[in-house]
């Protein structure tokens, strides 16, 4: 009986995956470093998600929307062995302030174009045409998976409901073999 790849890599797949969210957001980190208390909505979207599916979340940080934070927390993430996806939320819009995408892009060995096409058309089936105005998009840098999101909550639910948890395993099995 054929057994199509794609389904075949998925019975590959990993069965713990171990995530690493960094909320981009310069208003956040700053109430944080005050001590104040921050509420965000779209990391516990993604923990809620990712935790019913067995995943963990083995690193959870806020950097501000600055080039130069941004990287030195991704690298930093890249050198760990216990993490398998990097998920950035925030940063991915039209505003001169928004430059995950920009900063995180030119590190990308391979980008994985159709998970930001994928995205805007889901997002543009809720939202209507402000779905454009995301860059989101997802790369693998280093053995890792990385995927860059906007910051809303309905932004987060929508990509890991409908496209990183029911592919994530898929994805790794295809990058390891």
């Amino acid at each position: 009986m054929y057994e199509s790849p794609h389904i075949k890599h998925r019975h590959g797949a990993p069965k713990h995956v171990k995530f690493a969210l960094i909320t981009v957001s310069t208003s956040r980190y700053y109430a944080k470093k005050r001590n104040e208390n921050i509420e965000d909505v779209s990391y516990q979207v993604a923990q809620s998600l990712i935790r019913e599916k067995g995943y963990s979340i083995t690193i959870y940080k806020i950097v501000p929307d600055n080039s130069r934070e941004i990287l030195k927390t991704i690298t930093e993430i890249l050198e760990r062995d216990d993490v398998d996806v990097i998920i950035t939320m925030g940063g991915t819009g039209p505003a001169p302030s928004d430059i995950t995408i920009e900063t995180l892009r030119p590190l990308f060995e391979k980008e994985l174009e159709g998970f930001g096409q994928i995205f805007r058309l889901l997002s543009y089936q809720e939202i209507g045409s402000a779905a454009f105005l995301s860059n989101a998009t997802a790369g693998i840098v280093s053995g890792k998976l990385i995927f860059c999101l906007p910051g809303s909550p309905g932004a987060a639910k929508l990509a890991f409901e409908k496209l990183i948890l029911p592919e994530v395993g898929h994805i790794l099995a295809l990058m390891r073999s």
